[in-house]
């Protein structure tokens, strides 16, 4: 009887799992689309960074005032250091370079490059090795970013679309920095959210207020509502719970190869959100980024990089 009920438990917590992550797998992909349609027609760029890291300061305050005693000195310091790496330096860089750039890059160069950066990152300051199958995976994935760079400075999609894409794959970078940085100093995943986004309201809160450009006056109030739950609600929070429980229920290789979904899903979602026009060179090098973080995300037995899942949490 009890290995029925445990059993029953099993196929619960997998298809939940599969829930979690298929739910931030299209919260990941549809982000830039709907971002680059409110920066577009509503809203200025300072504004949705203020709706995704003033919402989740908020919302992630009360726990660190909650686990405050339990929190070491060195994480308390980092928190600012880690709050421009994966919070408003990584998100600016994301909702600036939709300016120029179409959100089928953003989902491309974002999470699609991360893989390479968390294993250049990995190499060249901890001396982490690769094993050949995620080699060949960062191979394909740089591959296909070469593709679309070369489409950009060809003009098929926008003329200034290379300094989007400079901005996304910067973006990346700074998420790969902080994953590995995390990584090695095994910081509390939830904890170190929740110092980037208190640290990142901090910083843009006051910022937004006294020197950037704003359009929220004049916005309806329906827009405003939707921004503040989309960035701050779903993109700031959902979205990282549950991909952590992901996680824990099917594990990260699992989750790692439906992350290869996401350039694909974002194109798709940029074609019928944001009416971004792509081209066919642009096409073949999303589907190469997308089979790359599919091979990228299946690593070898033994030591690996890192939890390949991780690479969704950083746009």
């Amino acid at each position: 009887m009890n290995t029925r009920v445990e059993s029953g438990r099993d196929r619960s917590t997998l298809a939940l799992g599969y829930m979690a992550a298929v739910a931030a797998v299209l919260i990941t992909s549809v982000y830039p689309a709907l971002t680059r349609v409110g920066v577009a027609t509503t809203f200025t760029p300072a504004d949705l960074l203020l709706f995704r890291l003033g919402v989740g300061g908020v919302l992630f305050a009360p726990y660190l005032a909650l686990r405050a005693r339990a929190i070491p000195r060195s994480a308390w310091m980092a928190g600012f250091p880690l709050s421009f790496l994966h919070g408003w330096g990584m998100a600016g860089c994301v909702v600036f370079g939709l300016q120029f750039a179409p959100a089928s890059h953003a989902a491309a160069l974002g999470p699609g490059s991360i893989a390479a950066w968390i294993a250049l990152v990995g190499f060249l300051f901890y001396g982490i090795q690769l094993h050949s199958r995620k080699l060949t995976g960062i191979a394909i994935i740089v591959a296909g970013v070469a593709l679309i760079l070369a489409a950009s400075y060809r003009g098929l999609s926008l003329a200034t679309a290379l300094i989007g894409d400079a901005m996304f794959l910067a973006a990346s970078a700074l998420g790969a920095t902080y994953l590995v940085y995390v990584q090695r100093r095994r910081m509390e995943p939830v904890v170190a959210v929740a110092l980037v986004c208190v640290a990142s309201a901090m910083v843009v809160v006051p910022w937004h207020y006294f020197f950037a450009v704003s359009s929220i006056a004049n916005a309806p109030i329906e827009a405003v509502l939707w921004q503040l739950l989309l960035q701050g609600v779903l993109i700031g929070c959902c979205a990282f719970f549950a991909l952590n429980y992901a996680t824990l229920a099917i594990g990260s290789q699992t989750v790692g190869v439906l992350s290869a979904l996401v350039p694909v899903l974002g194109a798709l979602c940029s074609l019928a959100i944001a009416r971004d026009a792509i081209s066919a060179m642009e096409w073949i090098a999303i589907v190469v980024i997308s089979f790359g973080v599919a091979v990228a995300s299946l690593p070898a037995r033994g030591n690996a990089v890192l939890a390949p899942l991780r690479q969704m949490s950083s746009i």
